[in-house]
């Protein structure tokens, strides 16, 4: 029944584990949108990008920023056309392969009205003589010259904004120009959760006057950080790319109508395949912390200073971070906002590496069947384990789906970490609780009522299988042993009460590890005598010869405590009685209090031996069935006699203790003189005895008295 209703628990407890770990996920799947649910991922996501560290971006990007000290040198922001077409002029003689502004030219730069410029072209045609004075005024157009520098480089990208107020500034009429034209199959539909409904446009005449234009709109994650670049929007009919695609396309060389798209599957940019999710979104692949690219100040293009070979062959960003320019970004490595023009650096740089981090439609589903599975083996091998050992597997669990986490975003994809996580700590606490309330309540109670019986090894090898264990009484086989102090009433009578209870302990405390040592059970103290039994409550096929060499062990340990002891009469004297037979064994007393223990024939005879030691003057006297049971150890056979309660004889033996060589011959002797005894072969037996006396050496002299004494009996013959 133990054994059944053990196994029952711990299936209960595999069961609940798996219980707990879909509940967690199948809720986690209703309310993972939740912003505090998707922030513990993206934090995750964050800090396995902060582990993985910062990497070395690679060489096709450089940015040109309007830093503090291009402002101290240049002037206020914005900047005047005239000068930020200056700077093309001075990036395209750099050799760059695209040119692209992270600037807005919404408005028109007017710095002569409209109306007066027309006057002073007026009167300039007038008088030719006033047209150098009147040129000033009437040919002062910064836009018209950024328009002309644009056209002279034929690279660059300008960007529009794409806002969802249904506001409408500048002319539209170039995006279809910009839209996609080419569409291929998708593997799914397209979902787009942004649908603008308004543009913000260049100038007419910049934006018609550059290579291509791209939409910079940027959507924020729940925690406010924008992890994706949106590739593609819809608007109206058409769908328009980000500039960073228009930007890796214009530095290959590819035609805008030979990129193709594939709503809700990704992109291809000539050789470069995007993959991105049924939004368009890909995902940016944060090189690192801010200045992670090569930037150089606006400040020193504009006055020459910047190395010759400083931006050939790149795309160049423009844009601007300086103080009081609010146009910074959260990013993973969380050392400072990013300026929204290396931002675009970080999403042109993974699309010129195909360093995508993806989720594909079916890992969802797969991290749910894996982290279920994965609870369910765990909890299948913890049931077999100690609780601890358990709480070690658990853990390793969920440290192995970090690491494996971790090893994924190195190879591209977004492994889940906080619903897999959340689903396998349930499922370990579930199987925690579950153990320690149920499981180990049981092994409470056996550690609890065995710790005072048994040695630690053997009560946690009980309390680990409990099954072993029947309690309330059972028939076995056993070796009982009893040991006692000689000559204690003698040695009580000259003592004070403390000083006897003191004797008492330090002498039971070595007795006890003795018996614990060599497995056995110690049951109870009884004044100054130890009982302890062995092959229970744990089996022990050599329960007799473990007995028996406690019992030299418990010799050897009363003769150390000379001197440690508050009496004067020399070492302590043991005597111990050992036998072997059935016994029962169990729980033995009333309802309100019991102990565990052994009753039957088998103790009462080896009581019965542990007082013939007086008797017969030694140590150690054990029964028949003892030596029968534990035949290699130096038995020494002393004699027969009639033990009380018993109607036959029963031949007693002592363990010999003296020198190896005497033990053969001596015991041979005393074999043969107990059998001339039987016999009544008196004279074979006196001169037996003699032999034997002549081989003990003085030893044994009380146990040859009794042998002496049975020779002289008038019944022999």
């Amino acid at each position: 029944m133990v054994r059944y209703h053990r196994r029952y628990h711990r299936l209960a407890e595999a069961a609940l584990a798996l219980v707990a770990a879909t509940a967690v996920l199948a809720l986690w799947q209703q309310t993972g949108g939740q912003p505090a649910l998707r922030a513990l991922e993206t934090w995750s996501l964050d800090l396995r990008m902060r582990i993985e560290g910062s990497r070395a971006p690679g060489p096709e990007v450089a940015l040109v920023l309007v830093d503090d000290r291009s402002l101290t040198a240049l002037g206020r922001w914005p900047f005047s056309r005239r000068l930020i077409a200056r700077a093309t002029d001075a990036i395209d003689r750099m050799g760059a392969k695209a040119i692209v502004f992270d600037l807005l030219f919404l408005e028109p730069e007017k710095p002569v009205p409209d109306d007066v410029r027309k006057a002073a072209r007026t009167l300039a045609a007038r008088d030719p003589s006033l047209a150098p004075a009147l040129a000033p005024l009437a040919e002062d157009d910064p836009d018209a010259e950024l328009a002309a520098a644009f056209r002279r480089s034929g690279k660059v990208l300008v960007p529009f904004a794409l806002t969802f107020d249904g506001r409408v500034v500048g002319d539209t009429g170039l995006l279809e120009q910009t839209a996609f034209a080419r569409f291929t199959n998708s593997p799914r539909p397209p979902a787009f959760p942004l649908r603008p409904d308004g543009v913000l446009m260049p100038v007419p005449e910049i934006a018609a006057a550059a290579a291509g234009l791209g939409h910079v709109t940027i959507a924020y994650d729940v925690d406010g950080a924008p992890r994706y670049d949106y590739t593609t929007l819809p608007f109206g009919a058409d769908f328009l790319p980000s500039i960073a695609v228009r930007a890796v396309a214009l530095s290959h060389g590819i035609p805008w109508d030979q990129v193709s798209v594939a709503l809700g599957g990704g992109l291809d940019i000539g050789p470069l395949a995007v993959p991105t999710d049924a939004a368009m979104r890909l995902l940016i692949d944060y090189r690192g912390p801010g200045r992670t690219f090569p930037t150089y100040s606006f400040a020193d293009l504009i006055a020459g200073r910047l190395p010759a070979e400083a931006l050939r062959g790149r795309i160049v960003l423009v844009g601007a971070a300086a103080i009081g320019i609010n146009d910074t970004f959260r990013t993973p490595f969380g050392s400072g906002p990013l300026p929204g023009i290396e931002r675009m650096a970080n999403i042109i740089d993974t699309l010129q590496h195909g360093r995508f981090i993806g989720r594909p439609d079916v890992l969802p589903i797969a991290e749910m069947v894996a982290a279920v599975a994965l609870a369910g083996l765990a909890a299948m091998v913890v049931i077999t384990l100690p609780t601890w050992s358990g709480v070690v597997v658990w853990l390793v669990l969920l440290a192995g789906w970090v690491a494996a986490a971790q090893v994924a975003l190195d190879h591209g994809l977004w492994l889940s970490v906080a619903a897999p996580m959340a689903a396998l700590l349930a499922a370990m606490l579930a199987s925690l609780t579950w153990r320690i309330a149920v499981v180990d309540r049981a092994e409470r109670r056996v550690r609890s009522a065995f710790r005072r019986y048994l040695a630690p090894a053997m009560v946690a090898e009980l309390a680990a299988h409990p099954e072993r264990l029947r309690l309330g009484g059972e028939s076995r086989m056993m070796t009982v042993l009893f040991c006692d102090i000689r000559n204690f009433t003698t040695l009580s009578e000259t003592m004070g009460e403390q000083d006897l209870v003191r004797l008492l302990n330090r002498f039971f405390t070595p007795m006890v590890d003795v018996v614990l040592a060599h497995q056995g059970t110690v049951d109870k103290f009884i004044g100054d005598c130890l009982m302890a039994f062995w092959n229970a409550p744990l089996d022990d096929p050599h329960h007799a010869a473990h007995a028996c060499r406690a019992a030299l062990a418990m010799v050897a340990a009363a003769e150390t405590l000379k001197g440690n002891v508050p009496i004067k009469a020399g070492p302590i004297k043991v005597g111990i009685g050992i036998n072997t037979g059935p016994c029962c064994v169990g729980n033995l007393g009333s309802e309100q209090r019991f102990d565990y223990s052994v009753v039957g024939d088998a103790v009462n005879v080896a009581s019965r031996m542990e007082g013939l030691t007086k008797t017969f003057g030694v140590r150690i006297i054990a029964a028949d069935g003892t030596r029968a049971a534990a035949p290699d150890l130096p038995w020494l056979a002393l004699n027969e006699l009639q033990v009380k309660g018993r109607t036959a004889p029963v031949r007693v033996h002592t363990l010999w203790t003296g020198p190896d060589d005497l033990l053969t011959p001596l015991e041979a002797c005393h074999d043969a003189l107990l059998a001339a005894l039987n016999d009544g072969l008196k004279s074979e037996a006196a001169r037996l005895l003699a032999s034997a006396r002549g081989l003990a050496g003085g030893r044994l002299q009380t146990a040859h008295a009794m042998l002496e004494q049975r020779l002289n009996n008038t019944e022999l013959t």
